[in-house]
């Protein structure tokens, strides 16, 4: 296993400029994306690491969505998509749809693959595929999951000696933080305005 690879550092350069994008609401955090997941899908292939090797194709697919819908999505009087919060509707579904990927994705990888971290691998595989959908349209909620997500795979890169996409992850835990304040900041303040608005 190469420790530390020119496919790998590609792939998390592409995946940090992607999400200092994010961080600040930027539309050009999706092709960026895009490249920094491929990158990844051949990486999670070479270390076995299956549920996240498929799940960079949904997120290819997640990213050209959220390139269209941050482009496209907004309503007529506004410049920008706005943020918003999950109802408790939505919540519920996010959350019964993590614990059924979680439990299908772990035992596919579990009796199908030769992967020493199935259920982990599931895990980060499927709270990332809600995280990234939230993210695609511009639910606030996205970044707890994300926060979550980031603290298991710096524990899951270590264990697989990817030692540089491990303090990606790092990075990425104190970028998500930051995201949420700067995006509930900014969900605040669109509340406070439709409040005078009306």
């Amino acid at each position: 296993m190469e420790n530390l690879s020119t496919l790998e550092i590609f792939a998390v350069v592409f995946t940090l400029i992607c999400v200092a994008l994010t961080v600040v609401r930027s539309v050009w955090c999706w092709p960026m994306g895009m490249i920094g997941v491929s990158a990844y899908f051949f990486l999670f292939y070479k270390n076995q690491l299956y549920a996240d090797m498929g799940l960079q194709v949904v997120y290819f697919i997640q990213s050209a969505y959220g390139w269209y819908f941050w482009l496209y999505g907004k309503k007529e009087d506004d410049d920008k998509v706005p943020i918003r919060r999950l109802e408790v509707r939505e919540l519920v579904v996010a959350s019964l749809s993590i614990v059924l990927l979680i439990t299908v994705i772990g035992f596919i990888s579990d009796r199908y693959t030769d992967t020493d971290v199935a259920y982990i691998d599931a895990t980060v595989a499927s709270v990332s595929l809600v995280a990234n959908l939230l993210l695609a349209r511009k639910v606030l909620d996205n970044w707890v999951l994300w926060i979550a997500v980031d603290v298991i795979y710096v524990l899951l890169f270590t264990y697989k000696e990817l030692y540089l996409s491990a303090g990606l992850y790092v990075v990425f835990f104190f970028m998500s933080i930051a995201g949420l304040i700067g995006w509930r900041r900014k969900w605040l303040k669109q509340k406070e305005e439709l409040a005078y608005a009306s």
